[in-house]
Formats: C-alpha cells, structure tokens, sequence
C-alpha cells in the first residue's frame, strides 16, 4: 500500500494506520516506547489526521501528507488497548519410541512466544485495532472503527497471509482463517459496544487482504444472526 497524499478519507486512514511503516501507525511493536507505555497503562491513544505529516520510511525516504478535511470528529481518533494481548508460548513435541514399538510425541515448550488477542494472533497473521471517537468508550461514544490489516511484504514469515488467506480465497472461494478470527472480533466488540455504548456505530474498514476479510466477517456475522 502506497502512502496517501491526505488524510481526507477516515476509512482510508485507519486502513493505512494498521499497515507498519506508515504515518500514524498502529502496530504496537512499531509505536515508540511513550506510545506504549500509554496503551500498557491501559489508556488509549490519541491520533490527529487533521494535521499535515511528514514521516521518514525505514528505508529512509520521506513522505508528506496533507491533514484531512471534513473529517469525523475533525479527524480525532483514540486506539484503544487490547487487553487481551499476550505473550501465547510456542508448543512443539518430539518423537520418543516405545517399550512395544514405534513412537509417541511428546511436548515440549520452545521457550518462544507469539502475540495473540482479541485482535491480533501473530501466528495466524491476523492484525486489527479497535478505534473510537472518544477517548474511553462510553455513552458519549459516536463512531467506533475495527480496522484490520492486509498482507503484510511477500515471506516466509507473512504466508499465512499469502497462502493461507489470499490464495485460499482466489482459488477456492472459501471462508478464509482470518476472517474467522475477525469475526469473533466483530461480535465481542458489538457486545462491548452494547454495553458501554449503546448509541454507537462500528464501522468496518481494511486494505487488500484487510477488505476480504472484513467483507466475509460481516457477511457471516449477518448469517449468524438472520
């Protein structure tokens, strides 16, 4: 995904923000440590996409972006922790034979770890963020956004994304892992706004892979409740 020239579109926006290496990103280990020491504390954080930004990529070449115009809420949104977020620990096992013959498996911890949430699990490839239009979720609560990510560079780390999801869909047209764990994200947070804040929205919004799997999570979220 290309940077945007303005920020005057909030879905394109928060799509952008849930990429790393951007202007007002999201990612959590992409933030810096003030960022998430504030998110760790259990607060949100503020993001303005009505000011202009200029941001130096890792590789180096910087990028100008026009503030926003006629924005919601004049282009202030809050990301909200997820406090669910953990560090899950990495399980394998290994083959022992037995007294009768061939073989049993047996676990073992890697002592290695993958980030998984409510929102995010490393391991699938899946990466969301919940954002509002206040700083706490509560009855004064408007707009609320679930952005979710798309696929992330070409790798041996990333084809979760580019086999188990992107060709998955292409190919077969089939309900794709991500999209599952987007929607269980969908109905906890309609909860949560159902508790909190009744009068809200939750709108829905991705790139790429991010569009698909929104897409398929609402749609099931529908069959689930027609």
């Amino acid at each position: 995904m290309s940077d945007l020239s303005n920020f005057n579109n909030i879905y394109a926006n928060l799509a952008e923000s849930a990429y790393n290496d951007r202007p007002n990103l999201f990612p959590y280990k992409s933030l810096y440590k003030p960022q998430r020491n504030i998110l760790d504390s259990g607060e949100s954080l503020k993001f303005d996409f009505s000011q202009d930004t200029t941001f130096k990529h890792s590789d180096g070449v910087e990028s100008f972006v026009k503030g926003g115009k006629n924005l919601p809420n004049k282009g202030v949104v809050y990301l909200q922790p997820d406090k669910t977020l953990h560090a899950e620990p990495i399980k394998s096992t290994y083959s022992v034979p037995k007294v009768n013959g061939g073989y049993e498996q047996v676990p073992y911890d890697t002592l290695k770890t993958y980030q998984k949430g409510l929102l995010t699990d490393e391991k699938a490839g899946f990466n969301a963020y919940f954002v509002t239009d206040t700083a706490k979720l509560d009855e004064t609560t408007r707009q609320t956004y679930l952005t979710i990510r798309g696929s992330d560079g070409a790798s041996i780390s990333t084809l979760n994304d580019w086999v188990s999801n992107d060709a998955n869909f292409a190919l077969t047209d089939a309900y794709i892992p991500q999209a599952k764990l987007a929607n269980l994200a969908l109905q906890e947070k309609i909860k949560e706004l159902n508790a909190k804040a009744p009068d809200a929205v939750l709108n829905v919004t991705g790139h790429s892979l991010g569009t698909m799997v929104s897409a398929q999570a609402v749609a099931k979220l529908y069959q689930e409740t027609a």
